[in-house]
């Protein structure tokens, strides 16, 4: 008779430790023999009360994030209903939008914050070791605050009139175009999507250096910052770098080329908004997150690998910014939606398989940032 081991099931505690047999489960230490056509539905187990109510068993499905989706998605839908909203005014020439208006814009609104998060929550959920649903939030609420202040005004300044992309964008040479674009629009664009991560991968840096060069309390307060808050890996960028693309998103669409659709709509200027929304949100959600993405892949490893950072940060703006340009310049160079529809899926798909590929990369390299923080909060509070 020989011996039937089987490994103990972190997920089944009550079945841990035991091994299948024909008739009886016995302890896995000493058994008799199992017939080779037992199989697990053959076992016996304890009829337990997390068993009878599987929420209130060890892996508690409270305790996990598949559920925000459909939390998210029913907070959705309540909002749609109670659409009109008061305190969600859409302001039209520095005037209230007329009750109209506002309410189409208000669903818009609802739609596009909601698409901007499942595209989020994809990339998260993708990259294997999830970040805080809340730093990718303020991440996404610092780059739409941003773009309100006269820096964004100074910055897209700088790269579409003192370069000038608008010029270039504008002429009659198509590579003068795709120049345009990629030096404009591109690096313009993605250099300030990209400040919110190079700010935190700076914060990152400098805490990580004063926790090393403090101890007790302090040491583990500053390691407990770059955990929560920083940006320590091409993970974190590059879930980070969506995040931030979502705002410039939610600002670009919602703030500016919606309203524009809604304000010189002659006919149906609801559904005009909304085929606006969909048309553009859709597509140019993936490829914000996407390219924002993949220069946060870069900074992540500029924080890994400093002494590469100034050919690494370069790479990665310049990777951003030309497949940002070639989607606009395909826009400006090409008039038939027969060819520039399929230009914009390839480009799309491109970016987005650069960035799921960043993704892989990224996990295999990443390191065990978290573990080594937790030995060193366990060494410096037991000092």
């Amino acid at each position: 008779m020989s011996t039937l081991r089987q490994m103990p099931d972190e997920r089944t505690p009550d079945l841990a430790d035991r091994t299948i047999t024909g008739t009886t489960t016995t302890d896995a230490t000493t058994t008799d023999a199992t017939p080779t056509d037992a199989t697990p539905t053959d076992a016996k187990f304890k009829l337990s009360l997390n068993v009878v109510f599987p929420l209130l068993g060890g892996r508690s499905t409270w305790a996990h994030e598949h559920l925000l989706p459909v939390f998210v998605s029913l907070i959705v839908a309540l909002m749609l209903f109670a659409v009109p909203l008061p305190w969600l005014q859409l302001p039209i020439g520095g005037k209230p939008a007329p009750p109209g208006i506002n309410e189409a814009w208000q669903v818009f609104a609802i739609l596009g914050i909601y698409i901007a998060f499942i595209i989020n929550y994809y990339i998260n959920q993708m990259s294997g070791r999830a970040r805080s649903g809340w730093l990718q939030a303020l991440v996404t609420v610092i780059m739409f605050w941003l773009l309100t202040t006269p820096f964004w005004d100074a910055w897209y300044d700088l790269f579409n009139v003192v370069i000038p992309g608008q010029n270039l964008e504008k002429s009659s040479n198509p590579l003068a175009v795709i120049g345009g674009n990629i030096f404009g629009t591109g690096l313009g664009e993605e250099g300030f999507k990209a400040l919110p991560l190079i700010g935190l991968a700076l914060m990152t840096v400098a805490f990580a250096a004063l926790s090393r060069r403090t101890t007790g309390r302090l040491s583990a307060l500053f390691c407990d910052l770059t955990t929560h808050f920083g940006l320590r890996e091409p993970l974190d960028g590059i879930v980070l770098g969506a995040a931030a693309g979502s705002g410039f998103f939610i600002y670009e669409t919602l703030v500016q080329y919606v309203p524009q659709v809604i304000d010189s709509a002659k006919g149906n200027m609801a559904f005009d908004g909304l085929v606006q929304l969909l048309a553009r949100g859709l597509p140019q959600l993936t490829a914000h997150s996407a390219y924002t993405g993949l220069f946060g892949y870069f900074i992540g490893l500029a924080v890994l690998r400093p002494a590469m950072a100034v050919l690494l940060i370069p790479l990665g703006w310049l990777s951003a910014a030309a497949l940002h340009g070639a989607w606009d310049a395909t826009s400006d160079l090409v008039n038939s939606s027969l060819i520039g529809a399929p230009v914009h899926v390839v480009i799309g798909v491109l970016s987005y398989a650069l960035l799921a590929g960043a993704i892989f990369k990224a996990r295999d390299i990443s390191p065990s940032f978290l573990h080594r923080c937790r030995k060193i909060r366990s060494a410096d509070l037991a000092a």
